[in-house]
């Protein structure tokens, strides 16, 4: 009962971590679609780039992730498989980010979204990739706690910046055009300003994360990182199918539907997608909870009982949250969506 107790204390801990910055970013929701903010082309165009980047989260990780918790409690040299993880991640993020600032003109030709954004997008995947191992640290170390308050920090951020640049920066430079905010406002860069709260607000995880960079020694063990590398791999198909199933319906639909109507009718159905909020809260708290968890009982001899029980209870309490969004919908979308644009 214990290891039940200590899988739902994680999953609670990390379910908030989880829960708060999504219900917080959820908030940009109605302030995204509202009169004046961006329209539903402009919010269109912002879901496609963010589907794009969760298939590049997906690469930029290549399953060292799991391989990370897999080795950790499989080895006992625990440092050294965090110091080679992170080395690993490190220079293939570098190695990401130059290839991809020398072809950022290609990939904007490639997926039809302006250069500048992809720019954004790529220093976002960099500062993202980067704190991989560090969050993956804090998970194996069982150090909840501060791995939500970054979490939270994280999203706090970005939701305030959000809320200032959309809404305040612009009345603040109406009413003093000669002042600083007039300077840093610039008409039409709404969907810019989005990616300015997310590069900043990654930015600022990476920092307080960066200790763990500067206390490794560097010490890279090339193969203990083969066999990482061969447990990871297929983890990176399963998670690029992951992402096919999450989010190319919005890429799809972007490419398939007539020019003229495709980004708004995007825009509108990745408005409606946000209903599926809690079952996707529920399911990604109880991985971030079941992974460690996993990984730690693997040897023990009534591992597969307790995973059959596990799974279950999971089955049973997305099944309840599932019936309750389908049976709500009606009110839920007054609530999370209240611009009646949308809702055709």
């Amino acid at each position: 009962m214990s290891l039940y107790k200590n899988l739902l204390k994680q999953t609670a801990i990390y379910g908030l971590a989880t829960v708060i910055p999504r219900m917080m970013s959820f908030l940009l929701t109605p302030l995204y679609t509202s009169p004046g903010v961006l329209n539903r082309e402009e919010y269109g165009r912002v879901s496609v780039i963010f589907a794009y980047m969760i298939f590049f989260n997906v690469i930029l990780a290549y399953g060292m992730e799991t391989a990370f918790f897999r080795f950790y409690n499989k080895e006992e040299n625990k440092k050294n498989v965090i110091e080679t993880a992170t080395i690993s991640i490190f220079f293939s993020t570098i190695l990401f980010l130059i290839v991809a600032l020398i072809s950022r003109n290609w990939l904007a030709l490639m997926t039809g979204i302006d250069v500048k954004y992809v720019t954004y997008g790529i220093w976002i995947l960099v500062l993202d990739a980067l704190v991989i191992i560090p969050f993956c640290e804090l998970r194996a170390k069982q150090k909840p706690m501060r791995y939500a308050l970054i979490k939270i920090g994280n999203v706090m951020l970005y939701v305030t910046l959000n809320i200032f640049f959309l809404i305040f920066l612009p009345k603040l430079a109406a009413a003093n055009p000669d002042g600083v905010f007039s300077h840093i406002f610039f008409k039409d860069f709404q969907i810019g300003y989005i990616f300015v709260s997310n590069i900043i607000s990654s930015g600022a995880t990476f920092l307080a994360l960066s200790n763990e960079y500067f206390q490794s020694k560097w010490r890279f063990d090339r193969d203990l990182w083969k066999r990482m590398m061969r447990y990871g791999w297929p983890i990176l198909f399963a998670g690029i199918a992951f992402a096919i199933n999450e989010q190319f319906d919005k890429i799809l639909l972007q490419k398939l539907l007539p020019a003229g109507v495709a980004d708004s009718e995007v825009g509108v159905y990745s408005a409606c997608y946000k209903l599926g909020l809690f079952m996707v809260l529920f399911r990604t708290a109880y991985t971030l909870g079941i992974e460690p968890f996993f990984f730690s009982h693997a040897d023990k001899e009534n591992a597969t009982q307790t995973y059959a029980t596990v799974t279950k209870y999971f089955v049973i309490f997305g099944s309840f949250i599932q019936l309750a969004v389908i049976v709500m919908a009606d009110l839920l979308k007054r609530v999370m969506i209240p611009n009646p644009e949308y809702w055709v």
